[in-house]
């Protein structure tokens, strides 16, 4: 087996699955079309890449001795100016836009393609939250995320013309990795975005105790039966409309409003509010 250290580079289309036939056809002529002229516009030859097509995805492993700088910066721009030229005139569900990660590592051909953990981060890169909430939140055509070693190693070692501060660390977490990236958007304000992490612990303890709503409120001398029908008509000139369950409805007089405390109100009119035990109306 023979293992090389390599640029991994990925790259996903928006909305891909979403598109018709004939769209799709056309999204995947426009993707290769896009990524060959950025190629050849930061002078790499995309002819010596190992691609791996899957319909709006390429995943593909440069040449050992390929500039990384390059890459990141030349590539990356001129592929930014690409699609935004493609995009000029196309109508927005038509649009070509994408994410791209872009890891350095140790590659080593499989039977089905590239195993090992490298390849798997730049895919986990490629697929997390922080880049697809980028192109949700923006009308960005290209959002770029790049693992912690080149970052460190390329772009705030100061090998490129790109700004260090124009990159926004993120987590990524997808499946069972866990990890970090540098989110850039050409042209726009990674910082501005708001980013949503998934919510960890969010399902209740088994053990947590359940309060029964019935029990919330603790019936009292002189309330009836804990529920009324919908559309009923209760005296002193307002109309319930709609209750919901477990609401009580005492027989409402004339300054007096009724009391529906910790039921659902939702489409109910009341009449003039007072609050009780008090003259004065809110």
């Amino acid at each position: 087996m023979s293992i090389q250290r390599s640029l991994l580079v990925c790259c996903d289309l928006r909305s891909y699955g979403s598109a018709d036939d004939r769209l799709q056809r056309e999204l995947q002529e426009l993707l290769v079309r896009s990524l060959d002229r950025a190629g050849e516009a930061a002078g790499l030859d995309r002819a010596g890449w190992d691609r791996q097509p899957k319909g709006d995805e390429e995943w593909a492993v440069l040449p050992p001795g390929t500039p990384d700088q390059v890459v990141v910066d030349a590539y990356v721009r001129a592929l930014a100016a690409e699609l935004a030229s493609v995009n000029a005139y196309r109508v927005p569900h038509a649009r070509l836009r994408m994410r791209m990660a872009v890891h350095f590592g140790t590659t080593a051909q499989g039977a089905n393609g590239y195993p090992g953990q490298d390849a798997v981060l730049v895919s986990r890169l490629l697929n997390g939250e922080p880049a697809r909430q980028a192109l949700e939140q923006t009308d960005a055509d290209l959002v770029v995320v790049l693992s912690d070693l080149v970052y460190t190693s390329v772009v705030a070692a100061g090998f490129t013309t790109l700004r260090p501060e124009d990159f926004r660390r993120v987590p990524v977490r997808v499946k069972t990795f866990t990890g970090e990236g540098w989110l850039w958007i050409p042209g726009g304000d990674a910082h501005a975005l708001v980013l949503e992490e998934p919510a960890e612990g969010s399902a209740a303890a088994p053990d947590a105790p359940v309060t029964p709503v019935a029990d919330a409120v603790p019936a009292t001398a002189d309330q009836g039966p804990r529920s009324v029908n919908q559309n009923a008509t209760a005296t002193g000139g307002s109309t319930v409309i709609q209750a919901g369950r477990d609401a009580y409805a005492p027989t409402q007089h004339a300054e007096v409003i009724q009391n529906f405390e910790r039921n659902d109100q939702r489409g109910s009119h009341f009449g003039p509010l007072f609050r009780r035990g008090k003259d004065e109306r809110e």
